[in-house]
Parts: structure tokens; sequence; C-alpha cells
């Protein structure tokens, strides 16, 4: 993977309707994130020596955005492959996106630039902090290559809003990763609930959250 290449991206706008699924006693606070410093992800590594930020995913369609948070199982290419989660009581919520400066990994213009494959942006990520001298597989271990694209992402110069990628759960999708501390002027993230009664905002001032309504 040639990280240098993250430079060489071209930057662009993002101003659509994004979804996100989240379990119904958070939905006054679904794009706060403050706690996703210390969780890891497919592209974000907090065991890394580099300083930790906040991301934020969501999803291109109702469908990824159930299978992104496990409230869907089994596999979305297959007739009757998904099964709803057991247990939990899930809301969908359609967020508005403004962004003006991020870069798109599904493109294989980017893909090629970066010299890596969808497989392997949608590839394991996990295993690398599982596997040690005391597993049957022993490496690569340390942080994930996705994980250290997400952190040279965020380490551009141009302080980049986030990115869009492959969705590692649809493949005919893509997800939008965001960094909340890089929002600049103008842009935000917001969902409204309750028939539009209440409206939760992030933005270049306030990259935690607040209810605006």
């Amino acid at each position: 993977m040639n990280l240098a290449a993250v430079a060489l991206l071209p930057a662009l706008a993002e101003n659509r309707t994004w979804y996100r699924v989240t379990g119904t006693r958070w939905v006054r606070s679904a794009i706060a994130t403050a706690h996703t410093s210390v969780t890891s992800s497919r592209f974000y590594d907090p065991y890394s020596a580099s300083p930790q930020f906040p991301t934020l995913y969501l999803a291109d369609s109702l469908l990824v955005a159930m299978f992104e948070a496990l409230a869907l199982f089994g596999s979305p290419t297959m007739p009757g492959g998904a099964v709803p989660a057991p247990r939990g009581s899930w809301t969908v919520l359609t967020v508005r996106v403004q962004l003006q400066s991020i870069v798109d990994l599904s493109s294989p213009v980017s893909q090629a630039a970066l010299d890596v494959s969808a497989q392997e942006l949608t590839g394991d990520w996990q295993g690398y902090r599982l596997r040690s001298r005391t597993t049957n597989v022993a490496t690569p271990t340390g942080a994930a290559p996705t994980q250290r694209l997400g952190e040279a992402i965020h380490s551009d110069l141009r302080n980049l809003e986030g990115f869009s990628a492959v969705s590692a759960k649809v493949p005919t999708n893509r997800t939008l990763v965001v960094f909340p501390d890089h929002l600049q002027p103008g842009s935000f993230i917001e969902y409204e609930w309750d028939d539009g009664e209440h409206v939760y905002r992030i933005d270049h001032d306030d990259p935690d959250g607040r209810s605006i309504r």
C-alpha cells in the first residue's frame, strides 16, 4: 500500500443523505463520537503511537447501515441471507451530510494510486491485534493496513474531513468515515428524530455534537 499517494488523491465535496442505525436508547446522541477515539475500527487503531482522533461511520443505504451496525446478520448478497439480530431495539436515522473535502477510496483511480484493491480495503483488520506468539497464526500483527491508511488520511496536510470507502459488509455499497475534529466552517452532519421535533448536529464549532432543536 502506497500511503504517500494519499496526498495525491483529489479532494471532493460530499452533500448527500447518508444513514446510521443505532440502539433506540442512544438516539439522542447517535452521531456523538467522543468514545470512538478508544474504539478499534477498520480504519482506526487506538493503540497506534500517533495521536488519537474520533471517527463517525455512516452508510449509503438503510441496508448497509443495518449490516454495519450488526442489526442484520448473514449475507446481503444471497436471497434470504439477511437475518435480524435476535435482540436489540434499533432506530434508523437519515443523516444530512455537508462536507467540503473528502477523498473517495471506492474509486478505482484512488485504489490504483494507493496500490490497493477493494478486497484489501474490505478484508481482515481485527486479526492484526489478535495474533501473537501464542496463536496458531502468529503474524502479521500491529496496526492493520487499512488502519494505517485511515491515519494517513487524517494526518494529510489538507485537513481532510473524511473519506468514503467500499462497505466491508455489502460490497456493492459505500460507507463514509468522517473526522469530526477536521470539520471546516460551513460543514456539518445532522439528523432529526421525533418527526423533526429534535435535531442533533456536529460541526466546526462543536465537533462533539449538540442538540440544536
